[in-house]
């Protein structure tokens, strides 16, 4: 009998250590790629790698991170920075001042999202606006709390 006891208790340790150590890596990073999405073909994800991004409105890009976990969604969020914009100095008629419009300088994008792993594989996708300027940019992913990637990339 203290024999199946001491048993059942090593079978509960080390099913209770097993259990805290996947808590404390929920998601393993396999791959990241940045790169453009094709929907020329609406019935199949096309994801081409590379980092430059064609400046033109509706350009689809992101990234494709491969994960593996046995969490059936993971807490994403991406932070994304925009290139500052160059000062510009205007000056109204009849004025003896001058009136300097600074633009703000970098914006963070913020989003947070549960993704859901479709075949290892989570996805990020963004577009070009029709205000959004040109120019070297800055992606970072985070997956669960933790940096899962980081991209740059100019948009051209």
């Amino acid at each position: 009998m203290v024999k199946k006891l001491i048993l059942i208790y090593a079978l509960f340790a080390v099913t209770a250590a097993a259990a805290a150590a996947s808590d404390a890596l929920p998601v393993e990073i396999v791959s990241a790629e940045f790169g453009l999405f094709d929907d020329r073909n609406p019935r199949e994800l096309i994801f081409e790698p590379g980092n430059v991004v064609p400046h033109r409105v509706g350009q689809r890009y992101g990234w494709s991170i491969g994960v593996r976990t046995t969490k059936r969604s993971l807490s994403v969020s991406e932070e994304y920075l925009l290139p500052s914009a160059a000062p510009s100095l205007t000056s109204p008629a009849n004025s003896s001042t001058e009136v300097w419009a600074i633009p703000q300088a970098r914006r963070n994008q913020v989003s947070q999202r549960q993704l859901v792993p479709v075949d290892g594989k989570i996805y990020g996708e963004w577009a070009i606006g029709p205000d959004e300027p040109a120019g070297h940019r800055h992606l970072q992913v985070l997956i669960e709390g933790q940096v899962a990637a980081s991209f740059e990339f100019d948009v051209k």
